[in-house]
């Protein structure tokens, strides 16, 4: 019990002083000097202590982002290193993948961290059952941070959503992992330029959100959404006598924004299909 609270301690020293940075050759360290079973295990629990009692009450977003992909790195090497050794499916351990993913509010970091919950899923156990039948509560995750936009009541869309996941090639999850966070870094450099339009959150048409989203130009010239603080890169792909499509940098379900010259702003899937059409805040 007592090397339990020191490795929790331990942990939660480094996750205090180290947010600007990701240390990988000390993560992977610790963890290989992990020994048996049961320190394993201990490790797990610690880890989801961590995202339950540090993470989820961290408002500081840069520093939540490093516990969050720190957390997910240190979850990637433990597989790496150990494989299902210490690893309880139905346990603390089982449900950590799981929340790695959805605590995290970084797109790119969630498709660099797709192959473990692959992983996990032919592993069995929580994963199967949290949060609904799998892959319902994996899938909304990733499409809330991408997109805002729910996929509740919309099963027959998981298959499609998976191929496309499972199709982004994926060679070094804790290299990607340490890329978006780097990225992230540089996108908090920029500076707001101009506010283009604003409109409401609304994950569903008939839902609207407290607060807003915005199109915005940042100071490296490049139109962006912004939401909850966050900034996400658009690409212009095709430009129309009335309107222009933009998709968001690295997006994995081939969906699209129209913004039209009236300030009306739409989201179409791959087959151009409205999936959703925002409310102009005036």
């Amino acid at each position: 019990m007592k090397k339990h609270i020191l490795i929790f301690i331990t942990l939660l020293f480094s996750v205090s002083f180290t947010y600007s940075q990701i240390l990988i050759k000390e993560y992977r360290e610790e963890i290989e000097n992990l020994e048996t079973e049961k320190q394993i295990n201990e490790y797990w629990n610690t880890l989801h202590k961590i995202d339950q009692e540090v993470l989820l009450s961290t408002y500081n977003l840069r520093k939540a982002d490093s516990i969050s992909i720190s957390n997910m790195i240190k979850t990637t090497l433990i597989f790496d290193i150990h494989g299902t050794k210490g690893y309880n499916p139905n346990g603390f351990s089982g449900f950590l993948p799981i929340l790695n993913l959805s605590h995290n509010q970084i797109g790119q970091s969630q498709i660099a961290y797709w192959p473990i919950i692959e992983e996990c899923k032919e592993i069995g156990g929580a994963i199967d059952s949290f949060g609904g039948k799998y892959p319902a509560y994996q899938l909304e995750s990733v499409s809330l941070t991408f997109y805002n936009y729910s996929l509740i009541n919309q099963e027959k869309e998981y298959p499609n959503l998976l191929s496309k996941l499972r199709e982004i090639v994926i060679d070094d999850v804790v290299e990607e992992l340490l890329k978006s966070f780097e990225y992230q870094n540089e996108l908090r450099k920029l500076a707001e330029v101009e506010i283009l339009n604003e409109w409401y959150l609304q994950p569903l048409k008939n839902m609207k959100e407290e607060g807003k989203f915005s199109l915005v130009k940042m100071s490296d010239g490049n139109l962006y959404l912004k939401r909850h603080e966050r900034v996400q890169k658009l690409e212009l792909i095709k430009t129309n006598s009335e309107s222009k499509i933009y998709r968001i940098e690295n997006e994995p379900f081939g969906w699209a924004y129209v913004y039209t010259s009236d300030g009306s702003l739409s989201l179409i899937d791959d087959k151009q299909k409205e999936l959703i059409k925002y409310t102009l805040v005036k």
